[in-house]
């Protein structure tokens, strides 16, 4: 006897078991791949950043003959008084010249007109690896409820502190085999302990809270190692973070790096030997 024709074999349990454990294999094989080369295109983008950054304060020590100063202190207290940084700086050389020239540099970043300024957010501040917010509330006891854009560039002290004015002959060390800027993630505030973000704007520092992308918060040496803490160089990248060097050049620097290299690299005059 003939069996019906239109009658087709259906999957076995165990059949439609193997397919789904194939298809787990493969998804456990290539969500790595897809994580790693997500990471890679951030990690890239990121590089750019900082490379963009470097090339707008060489166009900067272009027309001023001097690097801008980390920050510029406005008063006689830095614990209570405001700076603007060498980010607002260059605004116009990161094609920013419009936001530039709304801003008050005679007072501070979160006074008056300022204040509604500072929250504006700049993508070529941003490492994509880093989720936190393009913009916080800071929550200063002087100006609450205060929003304020966040990045993830600071400047190295070596080049970049507070009321410095470095010009790049000074750099004695080698432009090359000097840090200019570097990466650092935001740090959450807990309690009344110092937090750290860091932002084009510069520095809001009031009671317990500092916002800065330079300062002397921020040197490269022995004592302040990659990824250890707030007042360290630190990134959502694997192993180190990445620099941009007074060259121009951008390097990724592991977080194991040789402890007198690091801090050899953090100055500009020092005098020694940074070969790495």
């Amino acid at each position: 006897m003939r069996l019906a024709r239109g009658i087709q074999r259906a999957f076995t349990l165990i059949e439609l078991l193997v397919v789904i454990a194939i298809i787990g294999l493969l998804v456990a094989l290539i969500l790595p791949a897809v994580q790693s080369a997500r990471e890679a295109a951030r990690k890239s983008a990121c590089h750019n950043n900082l490379k963009q950054l470097a090339l707008a304060l060489h166009s900067y020590h272009e027309q001023k003959n001097v690097l801008p100063s980390g920050s510029y202190v406005i008063g006689p207290s830095f614990a209570t008084l405001s700076g603007w940084g060498w980010g607002a700086m260059i605004l116009p050389q990161v094609d920013q010249g419009a936001l530039y020239n709304t801003l008050d540099f005679n007072i501070g970043t979160a006074v008056n007109g300022n204040r509604s300024r500072i929250s504006t957010p700049i993508p070529l501040w941003k490492c994509a690896s880093d989720p936190v917010e393009s913009v916080i509330d800071v929550e200063l006891s002087g100006h609450p409820n205060a929003l304020v854009s966040t990045g993830n560039y600071a400047g190295v002290t070596a080049m970049l502190s507070a009321m410095s004015n470095v010009r790049f002959r000074d750099v004695t060390d080698g432009l090359s085999q000097t840090l200019m800027v570097g990466e650092r993630i935001h740090q959450q505030r807990t309690s009344s302990s110092l937090a750290f973000t860091s932002s084009w704007i510069g520095m809001i520092a009031e009671v317990d809270l500092y916002v800065f992308n330079s300062i002397p918060y921020l040197p490269a040496n022995e004592l302040h190692p990659i990824n250890r803490g707030s007042d360290c160089f630190s990134s959502q990248h694997a192993g180190g973070a990445q620099f941009a060097f007074g060259d121009g050049s951008v390097r990724f620097l592991s977080a194991q790096i040789d402890s007198k290299i690091y801090t050899a690299l953090g100055t500009a005059a020092g005098g020694d030997n940074a070969s790495f």
